[in-house]
């Protein structure tokens, strides 16, 4: 069971190990760096990755300061796959795995560690 601690603006804590990219985490796998193809706005190719491996839930941290922006379109996208979506800043999204991924729920997270 992965487990984020220690978030800091550009770098978190996953199982002992600093991560100083944005990446994406599942129950087993690990990407990173996640790069985006448009930067700061989440389109649906940018999470091809993580649908693969078919979370329950998909938490986005958005950053910091919540710099990432998540359009309408990609929130449909998520959501026509069943998946539930957790868009929060990154601190929260964090706090939020962790509690999902405590009670056993099958969660990923896309983390933007940065703005």
């Amino acid at each position: 069971m992965p487990r984020l601690s220690d978030y800091a603006f550009g770098r978190v804590i996953l199982d002992g190990e600093a991560h100083t990219r944005d990446l994406v985490v599942t129950s087993g796998e690990v990407l990173s760096p996640w790069v985006r193809q448009e930067g700061h706005r989440l389109v649906s190719e940018d999470l091809a990755w993580v649908l693969d491996r078919a979370p329950r839930v998909l938490v986005v941290g958005t950053g910091a300061v919540g710099r990432l922006v998540v359009p309408e379109d990609t929130i449909n996208y998520v959501a026509a796959r069943g998946i539930v979506l957790v868009v929060r800043r990154t601190a929260r999204a964090i706090d939020e795995f962790n509690a999902l991924e405590g009670r056993g729920e099958q969660v990923a997270a896309c983390l933007h560690l940065t703005c």
